[in-house]
């Protein structure tokens, strides 16, 4: 047997005696971002292989079934590990795997089919290498005209007050993530993005790359983080418009304030950024309004108008329905950012919960609470639980994997019981965060919000490991809400 044989005998046995045994397999790497990232773990090939081999073994008799169902866990907790390496292979390793199941268990191929798509959702869109933000970069240096803005540069100040009108972002200090958005908008900033590298392109055929985008949407959508992370996938520094400084209760001061904002952002190579939108861009005809906001937006207009071609100028606001018309037309790109779907919630609560870690079933319950949610609220709704947590969580597992034993289940019960005690907490203190009925289901019985998950299509074993109760106990509190034959409930209770 050479050394290559003898490795993969060794590999076999570690998986198939005794407790998994987790070593260094190859390396995987691959490219995020602006740099390198390494991870180690077995081959999805090889977890295939075994899980394929001890099927078998159960469909001779050999294994109890309970058993593969706990090795099981082991494979979807490695195939998870193995897809955040975003390695083609690995995918379509995993892929094998669940075509495999399909034909011999369709429940265990859900699962690992929910997995794949998890993992797909989260390469929707993907920040660019560095390479390729580095040749980006180029490109609009090369294509926007105006002088390079430093930390040294003075900044623009209203002249009775001395408020800056401005603050700077610069690319080295620009942290924005990448936005957590459905596939169909991830696809088209990209394609924002994109156009910069090809700019030469476009002007061969007359046109240019989007320069004005105005986002809108719901407040805690993540319009300001869009924005700074177009500022910083075009490695441009961004000047974020101060409202506290440019509005002024004098006459006329405001239009001159933001006549000075524009020039100095037309002078330098630089993303313009005016948030709060509709504070200076509101409608002329409002019969609320004074004559000053006339002015104003007529300003605001003409040096929107004056920045053509000189720079990239985004805009966002809460309120579109207080925008005047004209200010709509001079933007060439009005994005919707909307509220989170289910996808995207899903992402969020990967995305937040580090360095804790969600188990399928805990990922679903909470993709479920937080319908409605914008990513604000799921954020707001995270860092609740974990200082729920830290307050009542001792001795409580925080990796749903680390529970792989022989009390598993019993662990299982414990962290979903803190979970639901948490949101149960998250709904007395927040409620506004939670649509009406999700919040009273929360604060409300355990055999109703038993009986809502079930409706949702959560099994019971699922429900009782949410609610921290055994099968048989979810069983008995569901059928008191059933109807008897009178067609009225037995009643609900907590017991």
């Amino acid at each position: 047997m050479d050394g290559r044989s003898a490795e993969r005998a060794r590999s076999w046995a570690a998986f198939g005696n005794g407790p998994l045994r987790l070593g260094c397999a190859s390396r995987m790497r691959k490219r995020a971002s602006h740099r390198q990232v390494s991870s180690y773990f077995f081959l999805p090939i090889a977890f295939f292989l075994h899980y394929r081999h001890t099927s078998s073994v159960v469909a001779h008799g050999g294994w109890r079934k309970g058993h593969t169902m706990d090795q099981f866990d082991i494979v979807l907790a490695l195939a998870g590990l193995a897809l955040e390496t975003e390695n083609p292979r690995a995918i379509q390793q995993v892929e094998r795997l669940r075509d495999a199941l399909a034909k011999s268990d369709k429940d265990q191929a859900a699962k690992l089919a929910r997995v794949l798509n998890r993992s797909s959702r989260k390469q929707s869109m993907v920040p660019m290498a560095f390479d390729e933000m580095r040749a980006t970069g180029d490109a609009v240096r090369r294509r926007m005209p105006g002088e390079t803005l430093t930390r040294t540069t003075p900044l623009p100040h209203d002249k009775e007050t001395g408020a800056a009108l401005v603050r700077v972002l610069f690319p080295e200090d620009n942290t924005a993530e990448v936005p957590v958005l459905s596939i169909a908008l991830s696809e088209a900033i990209s394609d924002l993005l994109a156009e910069w590298k090809r700019a030469d392109e476009l002007a061969r055929l007359g046109t240019a790359p989007h320069t004005r985008c105005l986002l809108y949407g719901a407040p805690g959508v993540g319009k300001t983080n869009l924005a700074r992370y177009l500022a910083r996938q075009l490695e441009l520094p961004l000047v974020e418009a101060r409202l506290d400084g440019l509005v002024s209760s004098f006459l006329g001061t405001t239009a001159r304030n933001i006549g000075a904002l524009f020039d100095f952002a037309n002078r330098y190579r630089c993303a313009l950024f005016l948030d709060e939108f509709d504070a200076i861009a509101k409608a002329r005809d409002d019969a609320q309004e004074v004559g000053e906001i006339k002015r104003v937006v007529n300003s605001l207009l003409q040096s929107i108008d004056a920045r053509n071609g000189r720079g990239l100028t985004l805009a966002a606001t809460n309120h579109e329905h207080l925008l005047d018309a004209a200010v709509w037309r001079r933007f060439e790109a009005r994005i919707e950012v909307p509220k989170p779907g289910d996808d995207a919630r899903s992402a969020m609560l990967d995305r937040f919960v580090k360095p804790l870690r969600l188990s399928d079933v805990e990922r679903r319950l909470l993709v479920w609470v937080t319908e409605g949610m914008s990513g604000a609220d799921v954020e707001a709704l995270v860092i609740g639980g974990k200082r729920f947590f830290v307050l009542h969580g001792d001795g409580i597992q925080t990796d749903p994997d680390s529970s792989m034993s022989v009390a598993r289940e019993t662990r299982s019960h414990k962290r979903g019981l803190m979970i639901h005690e948490a949101l149960k907490r998250q709904a007395a203190l927040n409620g506004r965060l939670f649509d009406v009925r999700r919040r009273e289901l929360l604060l409300g019985p355990d055999d109703t919000l038993a009986q809502a998950l079930l409706t949702e299509g959560f099994t019971q074993k699922e429900t009782g490991e949410l609610l921290g109760l055994t099968q048989s106990a979810i069983s008995r509190k569901t059928r008191k809400t059933r109807p008897n034959d009178s067609g009225t409930s037995e009643g609900i209770g907590n017991g």
